[in-house]
């Protein structure tokens, strides 16, 4: 008869010491929620009801994070993403609207990490043999940050009737959201964030809603959940980061 033991212990691990450096690769969605599509009244739950499957488009994520201590970290994103949307079954269908758009992003987030490295929580498996499996903590994390993002609208539809090319396309972007990382090996890290994204334009999709008497109360707001592979860099004695790891010993 086989005997198994679950046994969980915390790990006081200062990893985050060593491991100070993280490049990240990430694939993702963009949902937009503006002044054209959306919902068929304003009933949108905040405006999580405007992030529509058919509307979904790609985003390209590039990043590098700097861990201040076990619980904190900063990082710089570089996001270029897609986004479109149109009229159709939305509350101002009739007017018969519809956009795409090119968005890039760079913005640097703030992360406070509810679930950290410092204290990482492992659960080991074992039997009569030694121990069958190790499972590692996942670690999840809160972000705010602030950005920047530069836009491309391209009326289509009726909107190309209306369409004014006289406004900046660049505002700030505030970032917020939450991330999870979960460690495959010392060097690799699977991760996913999302995060909605507060601006200071009503310009993405090109329009602001003074057309037709359609009076735009809010700025844009975009949504990005990305898929990140993360990639470990080592940190020297200085605190300084080691692109070769040949003759490192931790």
């Amino acid at each position: 008869m086989v005997c198994l033991l679950l046994s969980t212990t915390f790990v006081n691990a200062q990893s985050w010491r060593i491991n100070r450096y993280e490049g990240t690769f990430g694939l993702g969605t963009t949902n937009f929620f503006g002044d054209i599509g959306g919902t068929e009244d304003f009933n949108n739950a905040a405006g999580f009801k405007d992030i529509q499957l058919r509307f979904t488009r790609p985003s390209f994520a590039f990043g590098a994070r700097y861990k201040l201590n076990g619980t904190m970290a900063v990082k710089l994103n570089l996001i270029l993403a897609f986004t479109a949307a149109n009229d159709d079954d939305a509350r101002n269908e009739k007017r018969n609207f519809a956009f795409s758009s090119t968005i890039f992003e760079s913005s640097f987030q703030f992360e406070y990490y509810i679930i950290s490295e410092k204290t990482r929580i492992s659960s080991a498996l074992f039997n009569r043999r030694g121990m069958i499996n190790n499972f590692s903590e996942i670690n999840a994390y809160l972000f705010v940050g602030l950005g920047s993002v530069l836009f491309d609208p391209k009326p289509k539809e009726n909107f190309k009737l209306y369409f004014e090319d006289n406004f900046s396309n660049l505002g700030l972007v505030f970032p917020v959201g939450f991330g999870l990382k979960y460690p495959i090996d010392s060097n690799w890290s699977f991760g996913f964030e999302f995060g909605r994204r507060f601006t200071t334009t009503d310009y993405i999709d090109g329009y602001d809603g003074h057309l037709k008497g359609y009076i735009s109360e809010h700025k844009d707001i975009y949504y990005f959940g990305v898929v990140n592979a993360i990639y470990k860099i080592r940190a020297n004695r200085k605190g300084l980061p080691m692109l070769r790891r040949r003759g490192f010993q931790r």
